[in-house]
């Protein structure tokens, strides 16, 4: 792939990234005899900006495609279509959709991820000091420069510095995960991807790292992408939410107000399946409620994408395909996003 870097890019100055016409698509088998060659279009079109040092979460049911997007930004994935714009700690934007690998190098250093599992995305044999130094090696730090680091790096996560010469096996499954948080922090990235990073927790060790990511965030000006299918989490770590479903985002806005009032049915029926506190409220009287699978990517349903599990779906829906446009301050995709009263959660949730 070649680079792009003389080309003039820009985007507003308090944004950090800037997804553009993002596109991924993998070539399947399929067919009764596996012969048959289909396109599954894993991301089709996405378009969002993450502003500097703010929360950005995204949300979804499996096969949604929002880990193939985190990995698209992170160029773990090779772009079907697209443009990726970053801004550098330097000032300068540059367009990293299409640097070869070796330009993107540098950039690396400034873009992390926090993966989901803590069991799997720790090498049992090596050593903590080994794990977090990693990335350091790659980049060239000394070992006592490592050494240091790695030290201070526990310390910042809640651990002991000390911990630095054990092995993943002595460590619970939340202070795992707070190891590959450290690992994240370790070339003092400006972006981290954070996919289902707490999912794979109990609720209270998930919350304490949830609030330990919010405190990192503060003391080191970071700036995150946030995934998962829980909304009670996204809900309190996120400043605004993009809701994905089959590969295409259907809503975008700040996080109290699509809490509060959705636009779109797929939000409200997300929103649906969100416990609450009070027991008076029996889930049967939730409204759009959720049924069936999402459909096969490589097969989509004509028109909206959601009309086959809508409880609003008409004809209109089956026929035309939506665009996502601007209603209410955010970006809906549902043609009757003006009409529909949509129930929310929370304080200030119509009823």
């Amino acid at each position: 792939m070649s680079d792009a870097t003389n080309k003039t890019v820009s985007m507003p100055d308090d944004v950090l990234i800037s997804v553009r016409g993002l596109k991924k698509h993998f070539t399947v088998k399929g067919g009764k005899k596996g012969r048959d060659l289909k396109v599954l279009r894993a991301v089709d079109d996405v378009s969002f900006d993450i502003r500097k040092g703010e929360t950005f979460g995204l949300v979804g049911e499996s096969g949604s495609g929002k880990s193939t997007v985190a990995r698209l930004i992170l160029r773990a994935y090779t772009l079907t279509d697209g443009q990726i714009l970053f801004r550098e700690q330097d000032g300068k934007v540059i367009d990293i959709s299409s640097m070869s690998d070796k330009a993107l190098r540098p950039v690396r250093r400034e873009m992390q991820m926090i993966f989901q599992d803590p069991y799997s995305s720790l090498n049992p044999r090596m050593t903590l000091l080994d794990l977090i130094g990693e990335p350091m090696v790659v980049h060239g730090y000394s070992k006592d420069e490592i050494a240091k680091r790695v030290g201070e790096l526990l310390s910042f996560v809640g651990l002991r510095p000390e911990y630095a010469t054990r092995y993943p096996h002595a460590f619970s499954g939340g202070q795992r995960q707070r190891i590959g948080i450290a690992r994240a922090l370790a070339l003092s990235p400006a972006f981290i991807a954070a996919d289902e990073a707490v999912s794979a927790l109990d609720v209270s060790v998930a919350a304490q790292n949830i609030n330990l990511l919010q405190d990192l965030q503060e003391q080191f000006n970071l700036t995150y992408l946030f995934i998962t299918h829980d909304l009670g989490m996204v809900e309190h770590i996120s400043d605004r939410i993009a809701v994905m479903y089959l590969g295409q985002i259907v809503e975008l806005g700040e996080t109290d107000r699509l809490f509060s009032r959705p636009r779109h049915p797929y939000t409200e029926a997300l929103l649906g399946a969100v416990p609450q506190p009070d027991p008076r409220k029996r889930s049967s009287e939730r409204r759009g409620v959720l049924k069936g699978e999402v459909p096969d990517a490589s097969d989509p349903p004509s028109g909206c994408a959601f009309h086959p599990r809508c409880a609003y779906a008409t004809e209109r829906c089956a026929a035309e395909k939506p665009a996502l446009r601007e209603v209410d301050g955010r970006a809906v995709r549902c043609h009757y996003a003006e009409t529909l009263t949509l129930q929310g959660v929370g304080e200030g949730a119509e009823a």
